[in-house]
């Protein structure tokens, strides 16, 4: 790990001559000149043959895996508010109970367990993350002669308490609401406590936000979100579709049960009992968080829809392939896609959107090769599945375009094409590259590496099969493997390098999807209770999305071991505006040596970097940071850096 702030110490005595000689290079032209290490050649051909990119290779992916949905872009603050375990349950439930409590699953409004209070009893949670901010909550209580329920919200010397008279209303559960505030002006461990005072009443569906939510969802989250301007946002995985049942993320949110994550639980049929179940959860649920474990619904498919529309981002529908049916899929193509008028159509009207949705992109599937992957067959079985979904969706929605699961590490991809390709537009493919933390140039070289022998694979595939060359990839997950920390300053340089054979690929690609957005696996963006902030992966995204053009041209850097630039080059449609993306892993500031830069009129440059190669941030700390230069009269890629220069023609 190398410290940037002093990589001069051993080398400004052997560089200060050339140090000086490019400071004073282009003395009075008005324009700022940087000093630079390094030269090396580049050859960009601004005019020459151009390849169109797809804005959508800029894409994200979410999935319900630890907390990329909830505690990242959902608000909730309670855990487990439709107790699908008992309270108090050790080692399962996060409520604890006191006094006259008792969970019972004969009656309730989400489907999981109610619990029953009597007067003097309480349940409570501890442990949350409170702002210096209001807190807006309701539950809904059945109580056949009402009941005095107070609430409390307790940070650190900060105490809140609301009460709620909770009328007689015969035994059927009514909605009430309340709202309270925590002045901690630091984040501390709060807790929540619900408790009847007087009477007895039957709670579900209890629910705690910042006030300051979107219809659920982070406002902190959202304007990173914002920032990112991804074009694209696949969900909702990932190995959790292939367990997931999309009925239970419509209609009323908190009616809709929560069940057990399958793929990161296990079905219900894999344990000998109920005993061995309940023994696994408690050490899954240790391992993945409460809301790696159980999915509560509460981020269904229109909570998914109101966040692209929030963000002006188009959606990619992933349908269950594995435990899933074509049956179901297709009703979900109707759901999304049909009028008010089809059977699907008149409920997702009834549930809050009148107009379809009309999502163009579908994805059958998720890693459907893998054994890892709930409802896995071999390749000959699957083929025929796969054609069976397009056909049973297509018969919904004719115009949809299909994107099939894909490998071609294997044979799989290869079976896809010749049994399925007239059954699919484009071909997912995924990718997690090796991490090395010991030298930033293999670990940027992997990326590459892995992603190249794709590529080729793919162009190999539309050789052998002729007809289907028109089929390209979708790579909707890639970043790092195994990784345990925010995407650094590194891994966002792996990124960039990522994004350039991309960019220099274009013809092969109609999408890219980062795996993954918020959080887990090196999100783009990490949250914690105070804010959300952007990481390595994230600063590289928003910047090549903001900066880089329409068309890939061609591009090349002499190559020099201790430096390894990577370039990529892409122009505007009129030709007048240049961008190029600039990757220098290395501990030198280098100047680029090229005739585009010198017969510029104007030049500006966007870098990320850092204080060191392992940089990433916190709501505490910013470690990587946003460089603008404007009207430069030279082009110099700093040390340690991402750069996209772009450049006027005139």
């Amino acid at each position: 790990m190398a410290n940037k702030s002093g990589r001069y110490a051993v080398i400004c005595v052997a560089l200060a001559i050339c140090m000086l000689s490019a400071a004073c290079g282009q003395t009075g032209s008005g324009r700022e000149t940087e000093s630079y290490d390094r030269s090396l050649t580049v050859n960009i051909s601004a005019d020459g043959e151009r390849k169109e990119v797809s804005p959508l290779v800029y894409g994200q992916f979410i999935e319900h895996i630890e907390d990329c949905i909830y505690d990242g872009i959902w608000s909730e603050k309670i855990l487990d508010r439709k107790f699908y375990y008992k309270v108090g349950e050790s080692g399962l439930s996060p409520w604890t109970s006191s006094g006259n409590v008792v969970s019972d699953d004969s009656v309730t409004y989400s489907g999981g367990y109610s619990v029953v209070i009597g007067a003097g009893g309480c349940i409570s949670q501890d442990d949350l993350a409170l702002e210096n901010k209001g807190y807006t909550g309701y539950f809904y209580c059945a109580t056949p002669s009402g009941c005095t329920v107070r609430i409390t919200l307790r940070n650190g010397a900060s105490v809140s308490v609301a009460e709620v008279q909770v009328p007689a209303n015969g035994g059927e559960f009514q909605k009430s609401e309340y709202t309270l505030s925590s002045s901690s002006t630091t984040i501390s461990s709060g807790e929540y406590t619900l408790e009847v005072l007087d009477g007895e009443g039957r709670f579900d569906s209890l629910s705690m936000m910042p006030e300051d939510n979107y219809m659920g969802m982070r406002i902190d989250t959202l304007e990173k979100l914002k920032e990112l301007n991804s074009p694209i946002y696949r969900w909702p995985g990932g190995n959790f579709v292939s367990g997931y049942d999309w009925w239970d993320g419509v209609g009323d949110r908190d009616r809709r049960p929560s069940r057990r994550n399958l793929n990161y639980m296990g079905l219900e049929s894999d344990f000998a009992n109920e005993e061995a179940m309940i023994a696994s959860d408690m050490v899954k649920l240790h391992q993945l968080g409460f809301y790696g474990g159980i999915e509560p619904n509460d981020f269904g498919l229109h909570e998914f829809m109101a966040m692209c529309d929030y963000l002006g981002a188009e959606a990619l529908m992933v349908v269950n392939a594995g435990l899933g049916s074509a049956e179901e899929a297709a009703a979900l193509v109707e759901y999304c896609n049909g009028s008010a008028s089809t059977e699907y159509g008149a409920m997702r009207a009834a549930n809050g959107h009148s107009e379809p949705y009309a999502i163009r992109y579908w994805g059958v599937g998720n890693e459907m090769q893998g054994d890892w992957q709930l409802g896995h067959i071999p390749l000959t079985l699957y083929t025929a599945r796969h054609n069976a979904f397009v056909a049973a969706m297509k018969e919904k929605d004719s115009s949809i375009r299909i994107i099939a699961c894909g490998d071609n590490a294997s044979n799989w991809s290869d079976g896809m094409f010749a049994a399925c390709g007239d059954n699919m537009d484009f071909i997912d493919e995924h990718m997690y590259a090796v991490q090395d933390n010991t030298d930033v140039f293999s670990h940027i070289n992997n990326m590459r590496t892995n992603l190249e022998y794709r590529i080729k694979n793919h162009r190999d595939l539309q050789a052998k099969y002729p007809q289907y060359a028109d089929v390209r990839i979708a790579f909707n997950e890639y970043a790092y493997e195994n990784a345990t920390n925010p995407s650094r300053l590194k891994d966002g340089m792996g990124i960039a390098v990522f994004l350039n054979t991309v960019l220099d690929n274009a013809d092969v690609f109609e999408m890219c999807c980062y795996s993954s957005t918020v959080n887990a696996t090196q999100g783009c963006i990490t949250t914690e209770a105070d804010g959300a902030v952007m990481q390595g992966a994230g600063y590289v995204l928003t910047m090549y999305r903001k900066w880089m053009q329409e068309y890939n041209v061609v591009s090349a850097v002499r190559y020099a071991a201790d430096i390894q630039l990577d370039v990529c080059a892409t122009v505007s449609a009129d030709g007048k505006t240049v961008a190029v993306a600039v990757v220098n892993p290395s501990e030198y500031d280098v100047l680029l040596d090229c005739a585009l830069f010198e017969n510029a009129s104007h030049i500006e440059r966007h870098t990320l970097t850092g204080d060191y190669y392992d940089s990433y941030n916190s709501t505490s700390r910013e470690e990587m940071y946003m460089e603008e230069k404007d009207d430069l009269a030279n082009a110099v890629a700093p040390a340690m850096s991402v750069s996209v220069f772009v450049v006027n023609r005139g």
